[in-house]
């Protein structure tokens, strides 16, 4: 019989996490304002956020600011809290914390342990803010029971710049933009400098009014204080001074859902009113759009007008169920091919496999065969190819 003397033998336990908490931007703007001192030319940032490895059904504690990439993790941030809630008002925090209602919000998880929604920070004079930063959105959480210490703290994984208000010509400056519009209140806009609505949008605000003091008390811009602030279907939004598309979309969503309910586009950046954001170089001197400019529709366009160039739309509503439109713009006669994968690039179904002539053309998409869970479509035209995201939700 052979002796176990002598020998050592290392025992490791190696303890991992089952569901790791990972936070991801759905929609977040490049741009967000800031300022260090005072800060006195406050506009809000919108960002909607998904958040996954929560414990399922679970009602967690939370606020958020803003962080550096030389941030420790450990480490909260910068930045005022307006929290919105399923319904009400929204509740603004110039001191957030998890110890006590009203400077923190509640967040329930489902079933799967996933929770999405609207986080709006104001920003502040802290030197996180400074024109020019790169920065990043930060979430802190409790441990989704009665606790009123962080937990997590989740980051986003892409940057945010600053911009100052200021009429100078820079990448680090930008101009304010008011619009008065007939859009519910408390409903949230995106700004865009393109048609077709894609990639991070230029920023995001809120309609008011939102019940929250946005305020020159509070160091709002004066433009947004004055003629924003309580006006019922305003918003206030932030546009970069380099901007040679200049805005071209405007997308509005859902409170409760984030999904669509209005869109309004433009083909140059110069808006039916003759205002013009292609560059702006205004600062605090604010644009301003109309109502006669922002038209909201829900009904997809369709044109038999030449359009420049070939682009493909974000299909409406998006998340859907059970149906969708998908808008795609042919400058000149094309071979058309559009397509939907699954997550694994699986070909799903094909919408279009023909030749079309110059113009816009729809697409209604009925999903009725697919299980809930992200997909893409694909248009292939002549030598352009472009693929988007959607969201189906049963």
């Amino acid at each position: 019989m052979k002796s176990l003397q002598g020998l050592i033998v290392f025992c490791f336990v190696i303890q991992i996490p089952l569901d790791a908490q990972t936070m991801t931007g759905v929609i977040l703007p490049k741009y967000i304002q800031g300022n260090t001192g005072a800060n006195a030319n406050r506009i809000p940032y919108v960002y909607r956020s998904r958040i996954t490895g929560l414990k399922a059904g679970a009602t967690y504690r939370y606020y958020h600011q803003i962080v550096r990439s030389t941030d420790a993790d450990t480490v909260n941030g910068a930045g005022n809290c307006i929290f919105v809630a399923p319904t009400g008002n929204f509740i603004r925090s110039s001191s957030p914390t998890l110890k006590k209602a009203g400077d923190c919000g509640t967040l329930t998880a489902d079933v799967q342990g996933v929770y999405e929604g609207w986080f709006i920070t104001e920003p502040t004079g802290n030197e996180r803010f400074t024109p020019g930063r790169y920065i990043f959105m930060r979430i802190m959480l409790n441990d989704g029971d009665s606790g009123t210490s962080v937990a997590a703290r989740l980051t986003a994984s892409d940057s945010v710049k600053v911009l100052k208000l200021d009429p100078s010509k820079s990448d680090s400056t930008g101009t304010g933009l008011r619009c008065s519009s007939s859009a519910s209140p408390q409903d949230f806009v995106f700004l865009y400098d393109n048609e077709e609505g894609y990639d991070r949008p230029v920023s995001g605000s809120f309609i008011e009014s939102d019940g929250s003091d946005n305020s020159s008390a509070n160091n709002y811009a004066v433009f947004y204080a004055n003629q924003v602030n309580n006006v019922s279907g305003a918003f206030g939004a932030l546009l970069p001074n380099n901007l040679p598309n200049g805005l071209r979309c405007v997308i509005r969503r859902s409170r409760s859902t984030g999904v669509i309910t209005g869109f309004v586009s433009d083909d140059n950046g110069t808006w039916p009113s003759g205002v013009n954001t292609v560059n702006p170089f205004g600062g605090t001197s604010e644009l301003v759009l109309l109502g006669t400019d922002v038209q909201w529709t829900t009904e997809v366009r369709h044109s038999t007008e030449h359009p420049q160039g070939y682009s493909l739309f974000q299909n409406f509503p998006n998340p859907f169920n059970p149906a969708t439109t998908i808008l795609y713009r042919l400058p000149v006669k094309s071979s058309v091919h559009l397509e939907v994968f699954d997550v694994l690039g699986q070909k799903m179904d094909i919408l279009v496999d023909e030749t079309q002539g110059a113009g816009e053309h729809s697409v209604h998409f009925n999903s009725k065969k697919l299980s809930s869970g992200i997909y893409f479509y694909k248009l292939t035209a002549g030598t352009f190819s472009r693929t988007k995201q959607m969201m189906l939700v049963k």
